[in-house]
């Protein structure tokens, strides 16, 4: 009968410390994100951004198994490779964020349709770096990752604002324009109303960018 109670006492202790290092994940991951979602979109801030990504870094070194927090790094890296000073500058953090995904990759283990997404945004960033140069390259890469990440899920709106922003910011004379964005951002919008994230640190970005494009087609 001891042996039984030390047994079933050693076995809620040990669940108790798992649900306190969950928690403990949980509240970095939300911390993390919250930093993310404040950040001044219009003119982001290149220390801060580089800030919150070591920050998902460190999450990621402390929670080997998880892969959010190595693609909340690479996201914010992807942003850092828009604002960055310099080709080269930026280059380097879009390749941080390749790199991270692909970490991300091996730990999902299986197709993940917020990883393809983001390695197209990854490809449309670097592809407004050097649009002259890359825009056959990266425009390859960004439409493939994209019907890749249909296949896997179709109702992630983040395909659609991605497609709706690249449309949105080519020239017209090159097939864009917002005139030809609006209906992707329409159907991005509807989406966004309908999706759930899996969980409160899951990704949940670009309806705003969303709602500002469609805002500037009327």
């Amino acid at each position: 009968m001891k042996r039984l109670f030390t047994t079933v006492l050693m076995f809620a202790l040990s669940v108790c410390m798992v649900w306190a290092q969950n928690e403990k994940y949980t509240q970095a991951m939300a911390d993390g994100i919250k930093a993310l979602n404040s950040i001044d979109r219009a003119n982001p801030d290149a220390k801060t951004l580089q800030d919150i990504a070591n920050r998902f870094e460190r999450i990621a070194v402390a929670e080997p198994k998880e892969w959010l927090p190595k693609y909340y790094a690479a996201y914010s890296n992807v942003i850092l490779g828009f604002v960055g000073s310099s080709l080269n500058e930026k280059d380097g953090y879009l390749d941080k964020a390749n790199a991270l995904l692909k970490d991300a990759e091996a730990l999902v283990g299986k197709p993940n349709d917020e990883l393809e997404i983001l390695k197209a945004y990854q490809s449309q960033i670097h592809l407004a770096a050097d649009p002259m140069n890359r825009w056959q390259a990266d425009g390859e890469k960004f439409a493939g990752f994209l019907a890749s990440a249909k296949s896997i899920n179709a109702e992630n709106p983040r395909i659609y604002y991605l497609e709706g922003s690249s449309l949105f910011f080519t020239p017209e004379e090159y097939g864009g324009g917002k005139k030809v964005a609006k209906p992707l951002l329409e159907k991005a919008k509807e989406k966004f109303t309908a999706f759930k994230p899996e969980t409160a640190i899951h990704p949940d970005w670009g309806k705003m960018e969303t709602e500002w494009m469609l805002s500037q087609t009327n």
